[in-house]
């Protein structure tokens, strides 16, 4: 028998191209993106003035951006983990959208008038990492398991 053990495609690790930046540069280069986008598509005065009209759901909406935000950094620092080690194209490229939807999601509910896209940017955001992590299960236990062990032994 032989050491060399076939993986499924998604595992096969692609030279990087030589005017490339690493994929954690990258990842965060798209947050920052998503982020001066969201920012940049403040509501109008007339609809931003209705929209904030009720003080109490201001109030809650404005937690629940506080809550998605928190989830949407703990979601890109994980990313930024896993984008340390070889993953295939299509799974860094979900990887690297996935956090960038959840953090543009909070600064639109922030601003109260966008809600439904800011809603419909993380959960899609949210959906795309679960479905990335699905696909890239195996590899990233194993990730895992040997960082925890070598923390072990250490």
């Amino acid at each position: 028998m032989s050491d060399v053990s076939v993986g499924p495609a998604s595992y096969v690790v692609v030279p990087p191209l030589p005017w490339s930046m690493p994929r954690p540069v990258v990842a965060i280069a798209a947050a920052l993106i998503a982020v001066a986008a969201a920012v940049l598509t403040a509501p109008d005065s007339a609809t931003a003035a209705r929209a904030q009209s009720d003080a109490e759901l201001v109030l809650l909406l404005r937690f629940m951006a506080g809550v998605k935000a928190l989830m949407a950094l703990a979601a890109l620092a994980a990313v930024l983990w896993r984008l340390g080690y070889p993953v295939s194209p299509v799974l860094s490229a979900a990887y690297v959208l996935a956090p960038a939807l959840m953090v543009a999601a909070p600064l639109l509910i922030w601003q109260i008038a966008p809600t439904a896209l800011g809603a419909g940017l993380f959960h899609g955001g949210l959906a795309l990492l679960l479905l990335a992590l699905f696909a890239d299960r195996s590899q990233t236990s194993k990730l895992i398991r040997s960082k925890l062990s070598a923390r072990r032994s250490a």
